[in-house]
């Protein structure tokens, strides 16, 4: 059973095997999100030397990743080990080594092995939504092409557009006057009932954000919090 989850790779340690084409942009895609990455094989690709000249954080390790005795230490190290190279022996015994070690797998090589699946990702709204498709390894030409229209979707829907913007901005002000999460909850909720016929009737932002700080004011004063219209209507603005 896999459930859909994002990960904060800062700190954390990749080992992947494989220099080849699978094996670099598994290796780069960890490095960008801010992973300390090695890579262990007999050849790299070009690519690979470019990064790691200039990424202290991409570590190429030259070996023989069919070797358990020199594969064991860096496994261990690893937190993540991806599995990507065209030599299904060497392939397995990667596998067998991380599993033994209780390491999160991702077998670029087997859907049915693996732990952690890459998707196809993308995101909207200036990176503020991010969208991600897999097929689970049954087809990454339909997953890809899903990613695009979803994508073209929310691009094009112009409602869910101004509901982002919306409360992208109220959730920061709210925070702010209200400490406690559990009161906070039940406010996002209504100022999205107060909101949303007004974004299906086409209201401009600022007929939005207005209504906003009427409510807020009203909700705040009702939760002991001083609040002026005015001075939420600019916070919110500024957001």
């Amino acid at each position: 059973m896999r459930i859909p989850l994002w990960l904060e790779m800062r700190g954390r340690r990749v080992l992947v095997v494989g220099g080849g084409s699978v094996g670099t942009r598994r290796a780069l895609m960890f490095l960008d999100a801010g992973a300390e990455v090695k890579v262990v094989a007999k050849e790299f690709s070009e690519k690979l030397r470019e990064a790691a000249a200039k990424n202290n954080r991409l570590t190429l390790v030259e070996g023989d990743a069919g070797n358990k005795e020199f594969l064991r230490p860096l496994v261990e190290w690893a937190d993540i080990v991806v599995v990507a190279t065209d030599n299904e022996l060497v392939n397995s015994r990667v596998w067998e080594l991380a599993k033994k070690a209780r390491k999160w797998v991702n077998d670029a090589t087997s859907a049915e092995r693996t732990e952690i699946v890459v998707p196809y990702s993308g995101e909207v709204y200036g990176g503020g939504l991010r969208v991600a498709v897999t097929s689970e390894g049954k087809t990454g030409v339909a997953a890809r092409h899903a990613l695009h229209r979803i994508i073209k979707c929310l691009e094009e829907d112009k409602e869910l557009r101004m509901l982002y913007e919306a409360m992208r901005r109220l959730k920061p002000v709210l925070k702010k006057h209200v400490a406690v999460a559990k009161q906070r909850v039940p406010i996002y909720y209504e100022v999205e009932e107060q909101i949303l016929p007004l974004i299906q009737q086409g209201a401009s932002l600022e007929e939005v954000l207005e209504t906003m700080a009427n409510y807020l004011e009203k909700r705040l004063r009702q939760l002991g919090v001083e609040a002026d219209k005015q001075h939420l209507l600019g916070e919110l603005k500024q957001a």
